[in-house]
């Protein structure tokens, strides 16, 4: 048997250390396979490669791996080096946008699955008609989305922050990849916005923290 396999396409897989994190898009649910590191090679796009046929036909019985090619093509996980800047004092056009985008978004969250909500980001992102935005209107964007959170219902943590976020700056033309990132010992998830190697609507020193595992 073959030692070249491709994740499954609900699986994402990320090495830390001497373990590899899988994150079972479909289940909603990270597994770590410890000291794995050491029998598998992972490739940017999805690509496995296994120590040895035993490993590789393991990989493919527990539904983590696949004979066949990704159905859609993965990307390099772009790793973040700077973070956007925050406007103080955002346009209150802006901040009513905002506030109107914000709250469609909580709505659009609810009763979603992780799988499902992936789905409509990337749905949602490839029908936006992304435009070029320069620094100071992000950052007037991202300001106001902070300035207009308080006042919106049924806040909730990281993975719904980030999807209202990425929800109204789609709706203002913004292109933004949706990162999800692991940590271990203990394990701990996050999720974050970025456009290229910038984050939007947190903080670098936290997000480093993390080794991304899936972007949407």
């Amino acid at each position: 048997m073959t030692t070249e396999l491709w994740s499954a396409p609900n699986i994402h897989l990320a090495v830390i250390g001497e373990d590899v994190i899988v994150l079972d898009l479909i289940a909603d649910r990270y597994d770590c396979l410890v000291d794995a590191a050491r029998l598998l090679h992972l490739e940017t796009d999805g690509r496995i490669r296994a120590a040895d046929a035993s490993i590789a036909e393991a990989l493919i019985h527990s539904g983590i791996g696949a004979l066949t090619p990704l159905p859609r093509a993965r990307g390099p996980l772009v790793a973040p080096v700077r973070e956007t800047a925050v406007c103080s004092r955002p346009n209150l056009k802006e901040t009513i946008r905002a506030s109107i985008a914000l709250a469609a978004g909580s709505l659009a969250f609810r009763h979603k699955s992780l799988s499902q909500l992936v789905s409509f980001q990337r749905v949602r992102i490839a029908s936006s008609g992304a435009v070029p935005i320069d620094d100071l209107r992000l950052a007037e964007m991202v300001g106001a989305a902070r300035r207009a959170r308080p006042w919106i219902p049924f806040e909730g943590e990281c993975l719904q922050r980030s999807f209202q976020l990425s929800y109204f700056l789609s709706s203002r033309g913004v292109a933004t990849d949706w990162v999800f990132g692991v940590r271990t010992w203990p394990f701990t998830a996050h999720c974050w916005l970025q456009i290229g190697d910038l984050i939007l609507g947190d903080r670098l020193e936290r997000v480093a923290r993390f080794t991304p595992i899936m972007k949407a």
